[in-house]
């Protein structure tokens, strides 16, 4: 049958049996009518797989050769398909999108008022201001953000294009991008399914607005947003089997290698001593070292919470304000006490004072005094000035106990207005001083947050310095050990320095 396609053969088989279906009894007959109509399903199928003939030999060439193929059957311009790895659907490691996107002949740059950052003076300051935030960000926080005018390029962390985009962006854009796209980029980071569906639709309206020519500005993973959810159920969580976990066992197994030669056998046998190791710490869990060893000269006060040292070896006199504070919370006169400089949280964030790190320069430090407590059932941001135990007497005579207190300047309410604006992102408070001091129970104290300077122009029309909001992104999930960096180790000398006067 050379020179006759299979679907012509099996549309002649299928009239064929029509016209034999009308010479034999009725039941012989409807089957042959039922035998048609497969056949000619068959004949449809095989159009479509024929018409993708092509592709599959373009499949045999390297993988962006392929996509641009059927680029060019969708009518897209080549320049704009998307190569590997940034098709990878499910992989949202590939899929961060940098300030500069092609712009198709039949478009005009002109008219994207979005593209407020092709001025690279603005940029360039854009990036100076995020990168200035760094002192701002505590160090539970991880890698803070580094100016993206100059590190964008240069192994730019996901982590960094989180906290940058979903931390540090609805505020620092306010006021900059225009009304609605501002409006668009809050609901994305707002943490409801129903406003991520309505971001990923306006999205399309605003960028997009149903041109062939932007076609390329939907990313997979702006386009992926509603279907995410359907995908995690049929193949699993994304981090089972996204790009950037397979990245970072490769990158941990290679840290084991000490030996140049034979770098694959070697990254294979290390894969396989991890395994082992992991099954038989499974299997007798008293051979994992403990990961969560407190520092000495800790006191745990129950429910997660430790006190760790910077303690004063002298008794310290509070200011008369602050006495007034504590003998108010403690309902009896004042004893000695003394201040402590670090608390760790049942999340296992460390919360600092500002009586530490006032006495060091801002450019060396990475600020933990900032804390989100719950005060009278309501949320509430505020500076923590010190932590200090006092103790105080129980209802048995004789008796005392330890009141576990910390002294705190609160931040002013959020500006509500701005608050409603941008669907709850962007929690705007003013720094009160000593105008807001509380004294509260450590227990009250939830979690470590960043406030960041800004100077916003509010929904009112008041132009005033304030700080906005930032949270550590996946805290409910994630448990930190004993948290150690450049500042524990400078109170770990001045505490072995004090040991040995």
């Amino acid at each position: 049958m050379e020179g006759i396609g299979l679907p012509a053969v099996t549309t002649q088989a299928a009239d064929f049996l029509v016209r034999l279906g009308w010479r034999l009894p009725g039941i012989v007959r409807n089957f042959c009518f039922f035998i048609r109509g497969l056949f000619l399903c068959v004949i449809e199928a095989l159009q479509m797989f024929q018409s993708l003939l092509g592709f599959v030999a373009a499949a045999s060439r390297p993988p962006d050769h392929f996509l641009i193929c059927l680029g060019r059957r969708l009518h897209i311009n080549p320049a704009h398909v998307l190569g590997i790895p940034d098709c990878l659907t499910t992989d949202v490691m590939h899929l961060i999108a940098n300030r500069t996107i092609k712009c198709d002949t039949s478009d005009d740059v002109r008219n994207w008022h979005w593209a407020i950052f092709c001025d690279d003076n603005a940029w360039t300051e854009h990036g100076a201001i995020v990168g200035a935030t760094t002192c701002h960000i505590p160090g539970s926080f991880d890698r803070p953000p580094r100016n993206p005018a100059e590190k964008l390029n240069m192994q730019y962390k996901t982590w960094e294009f989180q906290l940058y985009i979903f931390g540090l962006a609805p505020a620092l854009l306010h006021t900059i991008l225009p009304q609605d796209i501002w409006l668009n980029l809050c609901k994305l980071l707002r943490e409801a399914h129903l406003l991520l569906g309505e971001w990923e639709t306006e999205f399309e309206q605003l960028y997009y607005q149903c041109r062939h020519d932007r076609i390329h500005f939907i990313r997979l993973c702006v386009h992926q947003v509603n279907h995410l959810v359907r995908e995690a159920i049929r193949n699993g969580p994304p981090v089972c089997y996204a790009q950037w976990t397979m990245e970072q066992t490769i990158g941990n197994l290679g840290q084991q290698i000490r030996q140049p030669s034979n770098p694959y056998a070697n990254l294979s046998m290390e894969a396989i001593r991890r395994c082992q190791a992991n099954a038989l710490k499974s299997i007798l869990p008293f051979l994992a070292p403990p990961d969560d060893v407190l520092p000495r000269g800790h006191q745990e006060l129950g429910n997660g919470y430790v006190l760790l040292r910077m303690r004063e070896k002298q008794p310290y006199r509070p200011p008369a304000i602050h006495v007034a504070l504590l003998e108010d919370f403690v309902h009896a006169p004042l004893p000695q006490m003394h201040r402590w400089a670090r608390l760790r949280l049942p999340c296992g964030q460390i919360a600092r004072t500002a009586w530490r790190e006032s006495e060091r320069p801002l450019k060396k430090l990475r600020i933990a005094r900032h804390i989100k407590v719950i005060i009278d059932g309501a949320v509430c941001f505020a500076e923590v000035q010190y932590f200090t135990q006092v103790a105080i007497p129980t209802d048995n005579v004789g008796e005392w106990r330890d009141a576990n207190i910390a002294v705190i300047s609160v931040f002013s309410a959020p500006d509500a207005d701005l608050v409603q604006l941008s669907n709850q992102t962007v929690l705007s408070c003013k720094y009160l001083g000593e105008e807001a001091l509380r004294v509260v129970d450590v227990t009250a104290i939830k979690s470590v947050v960043a406030m960041i300077p800004h100077r916003p122009t509010l929904p009112s029309g008041i132009i005033e310095d304030r700080f906005f909001v930032l949270e550590r992104p996946g805290l409910d999930i994630f448990h930190f050990g004993v948290e150690e960096d450049q500042e524990d180790e400078a109170d770990q000398q001045e505490i072995e320095a004090e040991e040995r006067t």
